[in-house]
């Protein structure tokens, strides 16, 4: 199924409403901060304005005082048009005591009457007034300035423009909203960041490992990290999931060890009835075999005969022997004996056992190979048990290999107590879902091909009571690989028959 789930909707949800919660006090600072620089701006502003004003009214008063001791209107009108000149100053008027106008220059003309009128109140008043005033469509300052001498009164309004500071207001505005809005985006990433990184992440993947374990993968681990209750909830989340892994395996344990009972018990049942089977039907097997290993025996010992042909009659005897043994051993698979061997040398027993399977290994096209050192290594099993242990191993390696390939059997010294060797073949290998019932008997992969699936049944009972252990210690393509560990025994003689050659 493709359908989402609703863990990042879930911590999406969560990350997105830290966020908010970070941001939205910072936005809100911010944009108070902006009103009140704004405001703070322009009242400063506007003093400094004031402040520019009244100098300038100051030099139009001494210009204006030297002019009227002198009497020359003419001089009046140049030192105010020059004034008038200065820096943000819109103009000058300057009227009589009647308030009729002397001069008003050229940007404040079409006011004259309203800076007439404010003359007059001025020297009604006898006290200089300054305000705000808007002329000509833009804001302005005007401050008044009298000066009496002689009986001559003249008034001076001194008239000085404010939209500059509309202008820097505004342009500041925008200076202070890019960097507000830099501050809030790298505000914004960084807080987006954080709550991911401490919330947003840790909790999603609580979450999922919540949504794992409900699916039950209870092998899910979340990390510990985050904000510090996420961590403690990350910890005790890891305790719980180890606590039912633990408990699921005890249980998944407990299941098998019932089930490998009820298989023992299974096993032990029909190995009851082979050996009745075997018991009934060993001495109609025994008879005829007996007369093939006397006349065997009477046949090798005529003179006459080639030494390949009376090698052959020896080997019949001999084998004849063996399954005689065999025979009569096949009731241990349900009621195996105590193995009191002398115990045996494990290369010439090898040697022995590839030799018997020589002729069946060169007609599949398989070579083999033994691999140890020089030091002879002994074991607790008698030459008969272990030749009929790795028969069946080397067989099966064979019988894996129809269309060639190779059968290797390594010997080495464990340590002081034990031995081991390992039959390996280059065969398909045994399937991982097949490896544990092997060494169940009866049981086979082979099918409609042939086996018994007793061969491996067999093999782990006799290493088993010897004190040993025997293991698939490789599965799945590439070949499979027995490993049998015996107790090891000090040098002792051989069984005395001679070595079989094929």
């Amino acid at each position: 199924m493709n359908a989402r789930r609703p863990t990042g909707r879930g911590t999406m949800g969560l990350t997105l409403q830290l966020w908010l919660m970070l941001l939205v006090p910072i936005v809100l600072a911010v944009t108070l901060y902006g009103a009140a620089i704004h405001s703070t701006r322009h009242q400063f502003l506007r003093r400094q304005a004031s402040a520019e004003l009244r100098h300038h009214a100051s030099l139009v008063e001494a210009a204006i005082g030297g002019a009227v001791e002198r009497g020359q209107v003419e001089l009046l009108k140049m030192r105010i048009e020059r004034l008038a000149q200065a820096d943000r100053i819109l103009g000058i008027a300057a009227f009589d005591e009647h308030g009729g106008p002397i001069l008003v220059t050229d940007p404040i003309v079409g006011a004259s009457a309203e800076l007439a009128a404010l003359a007059r109140r001025a020297l009604s008043t006898g006290a200089e007034i300054e305000e705000e005033r808007t002329l000509g469509g833009a804001p302005a300052l005007v401050r008044t300035v009298t000066f009496s001498q002689r009986g001559l009164s003249v008034v001076a309004v001194v008239v000085r423009e404010l939209r500059y500071l509309d202008a820097f207001a505004r342009s500041s505005n925008r200076g202070l909203a890019l960097a507000g809005a830099a501050l809030l985006a790298a505000t914004a990433l960084i807080a987006a960041f954080a709550s991911r990184a401490t919330v947003g992440r840790p909790a999603g993947a609580i979450v999922a490992g919540v949504e794992r374990v409900a699916r039950g993968d209870l092998g899910v681990k979340v990390p510990e990290a985050g904000a510090e209750e996420l961590r403690r909830l990350a910890r005790a989340f890891n305790a719980m999931t180890a606590s039912l892994a633990e408990a699921r395996a005890h249980l998944e344990q407990e299941q098998a060890a019932r089930a490998a009972v009820e298989r023992k018990l299974q096993q032990a049942h029909a190995l009851s009835a082979v050996g009745q089977v075997v018991a009934s039907i060993g001495h109609e097997i025994g008879s005829p075999l007996g007369v093939i290993l006397a006349r065997a025996r009477r046949l090798a010992d005529q003179p006459g005969w080639p030494e390949p042909a009376r090698g052959e009659l020896e080997t019949i005897a001999t084998q004849s022997e063996r399954i005689s043994r065999v025979v009569a051993r096949l009731l241990s698979v349900a009621r195996p004996p105590r193995i009191l061997g002398r115990g045996s040398e494990v290369a010439q027993v090898a040697r022995e056992v590839l030799s018997f399977l020589g002729p069946e290994c060169r007609q599949r096209g398989i070579t083999t190979r033994i691999e140890h050192d020089e030091a002879p290594v002994h074991v607790v099993l008698d030459a008969d048990h272990l030749f009929q242990v790795m028969f069946n191993l080397c067989l099966n390696a064979a019988q894996a290999q129809p269309r060639g390939g190779e059968i290797t059997v390594r010997i080495e010294q464990r340590d002081a107590r034990r031995a081991a060797f390992e039959i390996e073949d280059r065969g398909p290998g045994v399937p991982p879902d097949l490896a544990e019932h092997i060494f169940d008997a009866f049981f086979t992969s082979r099918g409609d091909r042939g086996g018994t699936g007793l061969g491996l049944a067999i093999v782990e009972g006799i290493v088993r009571e010897a004190g040993g252990a025997v293991e698939l210690v490789r599965t799945g393509r590439g070949g499979a690989c027995f490993r049998v560990t015996l107790p090891r025994a000090a040098a002792a003689p051989l069984t005395g028959r001679a070595e079989v050659r094929a």
